[in-house]
């Protein structure tokens, strides 16, 4: 990581110096740190309003968006928009409408009047709890309190973390000459495959768990972290990587786990389960995305604006004509057909 954090370091200051590091060592944060605090992985940490988790303060509350997605082991996730007490119905109904659109049910506003008082359609549900409420967010009279409640604490976390992007944005507190690197690390290994009824691998199989976790790899699988780590940049992923797992036998396991059988492994990866048996020494790397990093230190929004030879929406290449027709004979080599239909 330290000679990574050289290497961007010096190539930030060198190709943009009019714009400024926010903090060097670049910050460390755990998955589970940066969902709570920021409801991202790749959190722009350029400003604060950071999260604020209401479930114990709320816990109680005659109020059923709030009971019910509680009850179910969820959570219920707090913003203060300073200042922006005084929105109107039109503002409001946007950002209900997208948090909707980021996996919320709904979105609880509250505004902050003068004498101390909520104000808001849940605000008398809240009354017991209101200076609970104002004491964990640090909410002045004038601010704006938007919150979300979910059975799913991620998606409670992930919804609000757009809406703080949303008002970072409207509130001009994402400074474009800021430069905020950040590392992300210890991901969750496997996630729960609720279609397929199965573990799946959050980023990919191959990654390590932490040695001193995979004891428990069958017993607790959702609460196994993985040996990954990201680099982000001002809420964009600019590259990740991992320690990979160099063991035959756990990788057999975290394989089987994912419902692989000793059959499939052998047809699918055998070649490397056989390399391992030769004693593959531990091992990771780590990828940058360049051009995303190119369009972010040329303030670009669009990847497009650095590629050399980008391609359209619908993926062809105007500069090489492609894709080009299929010359029939490929088509045989292959044993392919068209169905154009």
């Amino acid at each position: 990581m330290a000679a990574v954090e050289a290497m961007v370091t010096a190539v930030s200051s060198s190709v943009v110096p009019e714009r400024r590091l926010r903090e060097t060592p670049f910050p460390r944060l755990t998955y589970e740190e940066a969902l709570a605090r920021y409801g991202s992985d790749k959190p722009d940490l350029r400003f604060e309003m950071e999260l604020v988790d209401l479930s114990d303060v709320v816990r109680g509350a005659d109020f059923r968006v709030f009971s019910d997605a509680l009850g179910a082991g969820g959570a219920v996730y707090a913003i203060r928009a300073p200042g922006c007490g005084a929105y109107a119905r039109r503002q409001l109904d946007e950002l209900t409408e997208l948090a909707k659109r980021h996996g919320a049910g709904g979105l609880v506003h509250l505004s902050v009047q003068a004498d101390g008082t909520l104000h808001g359609p849940a605000a008398k549900f809240l009354e017991a709890a209101r200076e609970g409420v104002r004491a964990a967010t640090g909410a002045e009279p004038g601010d704006l309190l938007l919150i979300v409640a979910d059975a799913d604490r991620t998606t409670a976390a992930e919804a609000l973390g757009q809406l703080r992007l949303e008002m970072g944005d409207r509130l001009g507190l994402r400074d474009p000459a800021v430069l905020a690197y950040v590392w992300i690390y210890r991901f969750p290994m496997f996630k729960w495959d609720a279609d397929l009824n199965r573990w799946d691998a959050t980023h990919n199989p191959f990654s390590a768990p932490v040695w001193e976790e995979a004891d428990r790899m069958e017993a607790e699988p959702g609460s196994i972290h993985a040996q990954q780590y990201d680099l982000a940049l001002n809420g964009w992923e600019l590259g990740g990587g991992s320690i990979r797992i160099h063991r035959r036998d756990l990788l057999e396991r975290a394989f089987a786990l994912m419902g692989h059988t000793v059959e499939g492994m052998r047809d699918q990866f055998g070649a490397l389960l056989d390399a391992l048996e030769y004693g593959a020494p531990p091992h990771g790397g780590i990828a940058l995305g360049v051009e995303r990093w190119a369009a972010l230190l040329a303030n670009q929004d669009n990847i497009r604006e650095v590629t050399a030879f980008p391609k359209t929406q619908s993926g062809s290449d105007l500069m090489l004509g492609a894709p080009s027709p299929l010359d029939p004979q490929q088509l045989a080599d292959l044993h392919l057909t068209l169905d154009l239909g």
